[in-house]
């Protein structure tokens, strides 16, 4: 039997409930750590998940209501995963010509109001 390992990551604590969720099933799994992330916003786990489980599978052992209460995503592997995060982290970065743009905003904004 081969193991996969299968990243989750969540907006909220969901950890304690998925892994609640997983116990019960009949999938064959094991948790795995991760190190935690030092995003204090972004919560993650791992699973090692035997290779003939399907994702969808997977997904319907934790249930709808948690996925989206959750906002639960799942990465196939630790590229997607460091990927993802690096994609949030570039996200909320201001480009240049932004950081620009809002100082003009911010510039103009005081000078209507004086």
């Amino acid at each position: 039997m081969g193991w996969v390992t299968i990243y989750i990551t969540g907006k909220t604590d969901f950890r304690e409930d998925v892994g609640k969720r997983l116990e019960d099933s009949d999938l064959k799994l094991m948790p795995g750590y991760n190190g935690g992330s030092g995003d204090q916003e972004l919560f993650s786990d791992l699973y090692w998940v035997d290779e003939k489980v399907k994702l969808r599978e997977l997904k319907e052992a934790i249930g709808s209501k948690l996925i989206w209460k959750h906002r639960l995503q799942f990465y196939p592997s630790l590229e997607a995963f460091i990927e993802s995060q690096n994609a949030k982290k570039n996200s909320t970065e201001f480009t240049k010509e932004e950081r620009a743009l809002l100082e003009e905003i911010v510039a103009s904004a005081y000078r209507a109001a004086s």
